[in-house]
């Protein structure tokens, strides 16, 4: 059963991810250079596998919601 918690964080996710769009940001190359630095330990990667692999598929599938 998906929390409470869950859900808002994808929505903030996919409100911001629309903002950006809309702003005329280029969210693809943003969520490219999210991915590098999951897979890469990043300064702002905290979660081991597969936390960050499910990160990525989160992302991935925030911008195909709004792109």
């Amino acid at each position: 059963m998906v929390s409470d918690r869950e859900i808002a964080l994808e929505q903030a996710l996919v409100a911001i991810i629309g903002a950006a769009i809309a702003s005329g940001l280029d969210v693809k190359s943003l969520i490219d250079n999210a991915t590098a630095g999951l897979l890469g330990n990043a300064s702002y990667r905290w979660a081991e596998h597969p936390h960050e692999l499910n990160a990525i598929q989160v992302m991935i599938d925030a911008y195909d919601q709004v792109k």
